[in-house]
């Protein structure tokens, strides 16, 4: 019932990963009304609302763990799962709050076709509810487009100040390669596994060896790749990796050739000091896997950037919490 107004806060969850939760929490002397959860600087924010953003992650936690999982203990402070997902729910609120507060020194508003898409998925929502639900949890459709529209708002918020993080990346940040590559490996694991070297005849052997296997592949005009040859010995792993990922692999040096590959090529014997290795440059670059880098670490640079801006906010905002409300939550 709740599936599409929580697609709404994948946003929020992204986001908030990795910001301060410092906001100031201070009682309140002023009175709070009957059904305010908690103020958030001058933003009520009610049980209705409250519950909007609480039962999507309810019904899934219960879905996924079943009820008993509310009382199971998720840190050494004796902190239960319910107490935690109070506070995740809280911060995920209180986020979009603070976010939406900045939209008007930022000059940002809702548009018509904002308020457009927001008044039919707020008809969608409501029309999936029951009088039941209404009734329990207070929930009206000014509740709803609220919730609708706080979050859109804090979306433009986001994408308007994060426009201009710096979007360059090197070659060796984002190129992604399809590389094939067979190790012929200088030691081996013994009984107990351990790891034991060969000895030096040995290893010159295993070299040997590798040689006369890539002479007869290169030698084949119908071999273009490494896994059409039929080789019990030498059975070739294929990666898409980008640059780190080869260095983590086969070291530095053998990353640095790979790299430079032209497509098709198959060479070797390349040294390391665990292994041989015979490379084959499948494909220099993989366009899908290089573009999801680029969009990875720009990404992160937002999410970055956002996060000092919204710890910044934060800092200055006051939560004031109605813990009679609160405690009953």
């Amino acid at each position: 019932m709740y599936k599409r107004i929580a697609a709404l806060f994948l946003f929020v969850v992204l986001v908030l990963t990795g910001c301060s939760g410092g906001e100031e929490e201070i009682p309140d002397p002023i009175p709070f009304e009957e059904d305010t959860v908690f103020i958030v600087g001058d933003k009520v924010v009610n049980l209705a609302k409250w519950y909007l953003y609480a039962l999507p992650q309810y019904e899934e936690t219960d879905r996924l763990y079943g009820s008993s999982i509310w009382d199971y203990v998720v840190d050494a402070r004796g902190t239960t799962m319910k107490t935690a997902v109070k506070g995740d729910i809280k911060s995920q609120i209180v986020y979009t709050e603070i976010v939406c507060s900045k939209a008007e020194e930022l000059g940002l508003e809702l548009t018509e076709e904002d308020n457009m898409d927001i008044n039919l998925l707020t008809a969608d929502y409501m029309d999936k509810l029951t009088q039941n639900m209404i009734d329990k949890y207070g929930i009206k459709e000014e509740d709803v487009r609220s919730v609708y529209a706080d979050n859109k708002l804090a979306l433009k918020v986001y994408e308007y100040l994060t426009l201009n993080v710096d979007m360059s990346t090197t070659e060796k940040q984002v190129r992604n390669m399809v590389l094939e590559y067979v190790p012929i490996l200088k030691y081996y694991e013994n009984d107990d596994g351990d790891i034991v070297m060969y000895d030096e005849d040995e290893i010159e052997a295993k070299g040997r060896q590798a040689q006369e296997y890539l002479d007869r592949v290169k030698a084949d005009p119908d071999i273009t790749e490494l896994n059409q040859v039929t080789d019990e010995t030498f059975k070739p792993i294929t990666i898409t990796a980008n640059y780190s990922t080869l260095v983590d692999k086969l070291s530095e040096n053998i990353a640095d050739i790979a790299f430079s590959m032209e497509k098709g090529e198959i060479n070797g014997i390349y040294d390391s000091p665990d292994a041989f290795f015979i490379l084959d440059c499948v494909e220099p670059e993989n366009e899908a896997a290089t573009n999801a880098a680029k969009i990875e670490i720009i990404e992160e640079r937002q999410r970055e950037y956002f996060a000092d801006k919204y710890s910044k906010w934060s800092d200055e905002t006051p939560v004031r919490i109605n813990s009679e409300v609160w405690d009953t939550l």
